[in-house]
């Protein structure tokens, strides 16, 4: 599939024509409109922060800590069909199984090279038949049941056995979509925005095709005392947002809220466009962002540090967004910008058809892993960077 392809799938979004769905959100009070042109669903939301939606209620089902569950580096989570939970133990090479009501179901994996067995595991995929569990460093993918029995294991063909890649969306035909993870521009100074490439596998046999470049991570950059150089995410800076479910990929950039959804063989399905964020940042903001940043490290941060922090480069503006999850059937939740020194986030719950469901608010530094129905899965952590996973239940709206 070639770039101008891909290309020509994001333009043909952007039409609305076909069966018209304009809807006014009436059990929202929003004004979204919601088209269909040529199969892909067109969601404008307007201003978002002007939404008029309903505020959700979420509940702790379980959690991680209160279970006594050491965790080390958690990777991915996924939400099991069975109403379970698969959680991603990076750092322990494992994957932990849970039930629906947080009794521990078992363990798979562990660290080595063997069947079933994990050097780095980064992403949880759902099957018809379990899960998928991607290791990076073997660049390989395990399948096992969601009872956690091992049943294949697909390494990709050697000349595409990357380290760094993200498989987004699997099809049951085989299609998978992926990015790659984390480049690398070692400059002198200043601000660099990353890119990296959405790649198309028809199989895990072949060298992927590349679909298009995308913008990713922006990295600020400064020197240290004799040689070498450091490399932190500027303030207010832009990232990708590369978030898979099953065999559907969510991809965009928090430069502006537009996003896409897309089948595992590269075809656009949704698009969601919107107008959040991007207000100007001010003096107080960059000082109490610098201020966390300089606690953050400590009372012995060196003199360098200090400096690099000090001095480094910053957005002038906010984003437009924070970050947004993928859901079954397609729905998505999108985490809005907060300013420095803000508690919570709120969080933007869309439903399949379109028209947002309600609102929740969360901390403002915790990770929304995964999302379904009527469920999420929440990632903190604390001074310490001890983590905790917690299982929650959510009204579903109207």
């Amino acid at each position: 599939m070639s770039r101008l392809f891909f290309a020509g799938l994001l333009c043909c979004a952007t039409i609305a024509c076909g069966d018209s769905r304009s809807e006014a959100a009436g059990q929202a009070g929003s004004t979204v409109q919601v088209t269909d042109s040529a199969g892909v669903t067109n969601i404008s939301l307007g201003r978002v922060e002007e939404l008029s939606a309903p505020e959700l209620e979420a509940n702790l089902v379980f959690s991680t800590r209160n279970l006594g569950v050491e965790l080390f580096w958690v990777g991915d989570a996924l939400l099991l069909g069975s109403g379970g939970l698969a959680l991603a133990n990076t750092g322990s090479g494992e994957v932990l199984l849970f039930s629906g009501d947080g009794s521990p179901a078992g363990q798979v994996g562990g660290q080595g090279e063997g069947p079933g067995e994990f050097s780095e595991i980064t992403t949880l995929l759902a099957t018809d038949s379990g899960f998928l569990a991607y290791d990076a460093r073997l660049a390989r993918l395990n399948e096992f049941s969601e009872n956690g029995e091992f049943l294949t294991s697909s390494p990709l063909s050697a000349q595409s056995a990357i380290v760094s890649l993200k498989p987004l969306a699997r099809d049951a035909a085989g299609h998978m979509l992926a990015i790659l993870g984390e480049q690398r521009y070692f400059l002198p100074e200043g601000m660099k925005r990353d890119t990296t490439p959405l790649l198309s596998f028809k199989d895990l046999e072949t060298d992927p095709d590349t679909l298009g470049v995308l913008p990713a991570t922006e990295w600020s950059y400064g020197g240290i005392p004799g040689g070498g150089f450091t490399r932190t995410e500027p303030a207010f800076g832009r990232d990708i947002i590369a978030r898979g479910f099953r065999d559907r990929a969510l991809i965009g950039d928090t430069d502006a809220l537009s996003l896409s959804v897309h089948a595992a063989d590269g075809s656009l399905t949704r698009r969601i466009r919107g107008s959040a964020g991007g207000w100007a940042v001010t003096a107080e903001e960059i000082g109490t962002w610098r201020a966390e940043r300089l606690a953050r490290r400590g009372p012995d941060a060196p003199d360098w540090f200090m400096d690099f922090v000090e001095n480094a480069p910053y957005r002038e503006t906010h984003p437009a967004f924070h970050s947004a999850v993928l859901g079954p059937d397609e729905m998505v939740w999108i985490g809005l910008v907060t300013r420095p020194g803000e508690e919570t986030r709120r969080w933007l719950v869309l439903g399949p058809d379109g028209p947002p469901r309600g609102w929740l608010d969360l901390p403002a530094e915790a990770s929304v892993l995964a999302i379904d129905a009527d469920r999420f899965v929440l990632l903190q952590r604390d001074a310490l960077d001890e983590e905790e996973v917690g299982l929650y239940r959510y009204d579903r709206g109207p």
